[in-house]
C-alpha cells in the first residue's frame, strides 16, 4: 500500500516547473545521498551521460553506395 501512495502523490503533483523540481525533497535527498556516500564522480558521469543522450539527436549515417563491377 505504501508504494501506491507514493505513486499517487508523484502522479498528482507532477513536475510543474523546473523551479519546483529543483526545490523538491526527492532531489535534495538524492544530493545528500551522493554527498554522504562519496559518489560525486559517478553521479557526474551518470548525469553527463543522460544529458548527452537527451540533448543530441541521433544522426543517421549514410555510407557510400558500393560500386558494382560489370
Amino acid at each position: 500500500m505504501a508504494a501506491s501512495n507514493t505513486e499517487t502523490q508523484a502522479n498528482g503533483e507532477g513536475v510543474k516547473s523546473l523551479k519546483t523540481f529543483r526545490k523538491s525533497k526527492d532531489l535534495e535527498d538524492f544530493y545528500r545521498f551522493i554527498n554522504e556516500n562519496g559518489l560525486r564522480r559517478e553521479a557526474h558521469h551518470a548525469l553527463e551521460f543522460i544529458t548527452n543522450r537527451l540533448s543530441k539527436p541521433k544522426k543517421k549515417t549514410r555510407g557510400r553506395k558500393a560500386k558494382t563491377l560489370q
